[in-house]
């Protein structure tokens, strides 16, 4: 991205007369960009001090990660009552010490979109800010305001009002979980208590495209920016309203939040990070996933909702004193990831599969990717309240994303054997409920004292558990944990079957076909049939296969093939810049898999054990 230098006019709005001398005033125009950046202006509280540190985040809660958004502003300027530069100095990227701090009138500063950010030589890529976490500055389409990237605080002053003018191009909407916003036609006016709270309200300014969900007493707000309106936030909203509609009846019927938004961005090209998803917050989640026009996207939409939807439980019912007192430059980690991230990961496939969205062998197929995730990709033997205190420092920083895998694992581990003690009338579901009871919003536990107070509320046979597989270094033992509801559990079986080739299937939203990749993993009918890496589908076996079908089409072969059938493959092959079709031929065939965690119903399991699966799964006792 080429770099100018910017001449802004220090843009003078009104200020009400009801703001007082400790609040902080904040004044964003929309309508003045130049070169992905926007100027933001201060008129800080009065200080008694005459020095001051002024601070930008250098992590936020829910991201895990050090991503400094200090780095993004530049032509920071602090100007006096009589119209001069005050001097301050710089002590790193997030930190300015402002001296002749009582004769401050305003502070202004240049904030660059983080997601277009050109690195520099001495960042790598893990400081690519998480674009759900990041900043976005595309004038007069479209602006996401993760608050934490805009605005900053002043050292030991986070307990003061924050009051934000944010003038909009005309028709823009802002879209937030906040109830605080007076909408105007130029000009929106919000005002929150806290530096915690601003940060936890993220705001999304586009032409609107809104609809809303009344869910147990709260109204859920779906907004959705769609550049090319490929989906909209009625799509959206029908497709979610199932698994909301669950996740009431699975906290009790009620929500612990009177307005939640989801706020969804839809990329029409890469992200820089490479990835795509979510990052939850109190009473909003915000979202950026690949435009895609498919049954695909709302399969997805459905379950990184639930995800983060969750989180209005854990952890803004239930964290520890390092979330209730966060720091936002200098953290410490609470040592309960499997908490926050792994029991909101299992409750979001858990939901679905007790309401019926999912069926059971779809909910067990989730499970046994996570386990075959967690013990390949990740550390399985390191003990996860280790690994959460210390997620920050970049050597175990890598074991982060195990919270979704392993994390997930533990706590369906922790729910079948609540179910099992209990004769199915207790779960995580219930735990829950107990802990946010106890705690709630603006109470918060111990970290030390968390395995005491659930098995307070359970059984001493859950802190045996805790302390040797959460808080131990032993793998988790599936084998018993399944004997517990009547399922029989095999670490690896070796079988023949009908086999599609072992390769692995892509998609291409491009041309909306699936693709070929990781072929020197492919078994010897892939070999056969000829598939090369990146080869794109256009039939199969006569059928087109889309984002939408492939499983029906996929699937329903291989349930319906016999040995020695024909298998006509037609695939897009390019050759010297231009795309060929082939046609890929062999008869079917078995080959020898390995299959693992391999799991199937006992036949002769004892009753104790069929009550505990029916209370987990939701089936009928």
């Amino acid at each position: 991205m080429k770099r100018i230098p910017l001449f802004f006019t220090v843009f003078l709005l009104s200020l009400s007369a009801v703001l007082a001398d400790n609040d902080y005033r904040y004044f964003v125009d929309l309508t003045k960009t130049d070169n992905d950046k926007v100027q933001v202006k201060l008129v800080p509280p009065d200080f008694t001090e005459d020095e001051v540190t002024f601070m930008f985040p250098a992590i936020v809660p829910g991201t895990y990660a050090i991503y400094n958004f200090g780095r993004f502003i530049s032509d920071f300027k602090v100007v006096d009552k009589n119209g001069a530069n005050i001097t301050y100095t710089q002590s790193d990227k997030n930190t300015y010490k402002i001296s002749n701090a009582k004769n401050i009138s305003y502070i202004t500063y240049n904030v660059q979109d983080s997601w277009d950010y050109e690195q520099k030589k001495s960042e790598v890529k893990e400081d690519v800010v998480f674009e759900p976490a990041g900043t976005n500055i595309e004038s007069g389409k479209n602006f996401v305001l993760n608050t934490h990237g805009f605005f900053g605080y002043f050292k030991n002053m986070t307990d003061r009002n924050f009051a934000l003018e944010v003038k909009k191009p005309k028709g823009f909407y802002g879209s937030s979980g906040l109830s605080t916003i007076k909408s105007g036609e130029d000009t929106d006016k919000i005002e929150v208590y806290g530096y915690h709270r601003l940060v936890d309200s993220p705001m999304m300014y586009c032409q609107p495209d809104t609809a809303f969900v009344e869910v147990g007493g709260s109204r859920v707000l779906i907004s959705v920016y769609s550049p090319n309106k490929k989906i909209n936030s009625a799509y959206i909203a029908h497709n979610i309203s199932e698994v909301l509609q669950a996740q009431k009846s699975y906290l009790g019927g009620t929500l612990p939040v009177d307005k939640y938004a989801f706020i969804i961005y839809l990329n029409d090209k890469p992200t820089q990070s490479g990835a795509n998803g979510a990052l939850e917050h109190s009473y909003s989640s915000f979202y950026v996933l690949p435009e895609i026009d498919s049954l695909y996207l709302a399969q997805t939409m459905r379950d990184v909702a639930a995800h983060e939807f969750f989180h209005i439980v854990t952890p803004l019912n239930i964290h520890s004193e390092e979330i209730g007192n966060f720091d936002f430059n200098n953290p410490r980690m609470s040592k309960h990831l499997w908490l926050y991230e792994g029991l909101t990961e299992y409750n979001a496939h858990h939901v679905q599969v007790l309401n019926g969205l999912i069926d059971i062998d779809k909910f067990i197929e989730v499970m046994q990717g996570k386990m075959s995730e967690a013990q390949t990709q990740y550390n399985d033997t390191m003990p996860f309240t280790f690994m959460s205190r210390h997620v920050l420092e970049p050597k175990y920083h890598k074991e982060y994303n195990n919270v979704y895998a392993k994390g997930a694992l533990i706590n369906m581990c922790l729910d079948i054997q609540l179910r099992y003690y209990s004769n199915g009338k207790y779960g995580t579901q219930n735990l829950m409920a107990d802990l946010s009871k106890k705690y709630g919003k603006d109470r918060s536990f111990k970290d030390e004292e968390l395995f005491d107070e659930i098995e307070r509320l359970t059984f001493p046979e859950i802190r045996v558990f805790l302390n040797t597989y959460v808080a131990g270094n032993q793998k988790l033992p599936f084998e018993k944990i399944f004997d517990m509801v009547g399922l029989i559990y095999t670490p690896l079986l070796e079988k023949e079957e009908i086999s599609l080739g072992g390769f692995g299937l892509g998609f291409n939203p491009a041309t909306n076909r699936a693709v070929v990749y990781e072929t020197e993993k492919m078994d010897e009918f892939g070999k056969k049939m000829g598939f090369k890496e990146g080869d794109e589908i256009v039939l199969f076996n006569g059928k087109p296969i889309t984002m939408d079908n492939y499983k029906d089409v996929l699937f329903g072969f291989l349930q319906n093939a016999k040995v020695g059938d024909k298998l006509e493959v037609k695939v897009a092959r390019m050759k010297k810049k231009k795309e060929k079709i082939k046609s890929l031929k062999a008869k079917v065939m078995t080959v020898k898999v390995s299959i693992p965690n391999f799991i199937t119903v006992n036949k002769d399991a004892t009753e104790k054990q069929v009550i505990a699966r029916n209370a987990w799964l939701g089936l009928k006792q």
